[in-house]
């Protein structure tokens, strides 16, 4: 005799087929409605009661009358938070999973540099027995800006590598793996001591611009920038303008417009490398294993892993 169903699940996505073969296995019990395209999900959202999505047309979402939950595969939900056809009673969670590889992409270029791997591939080229002494992490002091889930990874690799740890968030308070926290109103007290930035926080209207001219030279010299939260987080008009000195270099992953325009400056900065917001990338298998383990929770009736503030933001 076949089961019966317990709930109905639209998933709506470019890969939204990887994400339904993965969770039709792992949840059979779920009725599943995969869909790229707007007319795939038109009917079937009427009864949905879970949303498994990134971002979804409004026209969709006013027709999601049982709506419960809505599971993000993103980290960041400002659109979401502030969008008025997801109403209050629905449940709004965030992807919490992008940590350890966003910690990964940080290190990976960290490491690059300061272990000369430009250098030494160019001179495997030009067969050349060069034994550059390179720096190291141990000792340096690493400044987090957003002491979430992929602050709080970054933050443990840093201290794997022996460096000193600050962050900042709202609420200034003791966080394992960090030697100090500040809060936004010591800013400006915790950027010279740093020589490693990372940005990671959400977008809100507290931290639109957090980072503008003022800010940014602050920065110590020779000290590295890497921005792999929300674009928005920092004026990018300054930040070209503070770049173009070479006071610092810069790891950028997102900015204030994705895809990044042909025309701005900061394709052709040398001391500015520029990924397509790839530090955090959706990878099914990870997103469904997370997807899974709140999907049992929600029908248990127990709190949900990454519940979204609205009045926060995040």
């Amino acid at each position: 005799m076949r089961s019966r169903t317990l709930h109905r699940l639209l998933i709506y996505h470019s890969d939204s087929k990887a994400y339904e073969e993965i969770l039709s296995k792992r949840l059979p019990r779920l009725q599943i409605q995969s869909a790229v395209y707007w007319e795939e999900a038109w009917d079937f959202i009427e009864e949905a009661e879970i949303i498994l999505s990134w971002q979804i047309p409004d026209e969709l979402l006013k027709r999601a009358k049982n709506l419960r939950w809505f599971s993000s595969m993103s980290a960041g939900n400002e659109d979401l938070v502030k969008n008025p056809h997801l109403p209050g009673k629905v449940i709004l969670t965030k992807t919490t999973v992008y940590g350890e590889m966003m910690a990964e992409y940080v290190f990976a270029y960290l490491l690059h540099f300061n272990r000369n791997l430009s250098k030494h591939f160019e001179d495997q080229r030009n067969k050349v027995w060069d034994r550059m002494r390179p720096e190291r992490l141990s000792g340096k002091v690493m400044g987090i800006l957003g002491v979430g889930s992929v602050g709080k990874e970054i933050a443990k690799r840093g201290k794997q590598f022996g460096m000193r740890i600050l962050g900042m968030r709202r609420t200034p308070e003791p966080k394992r793996n960090f030697d100090q926290v500040f809060g936004p109103g010591d800013l400006e007290r915790m950027i010279p001591l740093v020589d490693i930035l990372i940005v990671a926080l959400p977008l809100t209207p507290e931290t639109y611009h957090l980072l503008g001219e003022k800010e940014l030279n602050l920065i110590k010299e020779g000290a590295f920038l890497f921005s792999i939260g929300r674009g928005k987080t920092i004026d990018e008009g300054a930040l070209t303008k503070v770049l173009k000195t070479k006071k610092m270099r810069a790891v950028l992953d997102v900015f204030e417009t994705e895809p990044l325009p042909p025309e701005s400056e900061l394709w052709s900065l040398e001391n500015v490398i520029i990924t397509p917001h790839v530090s955090g990338i959706n990878i099914p298998e990870e997103i469904c294993e997370e997807f899974i383990k709140n999907y049992k929770r929600w029908v248990k009736g127990k709190p949900l892993i990454g519940v979204v503030d609205r009045n926060k933001g995040y």
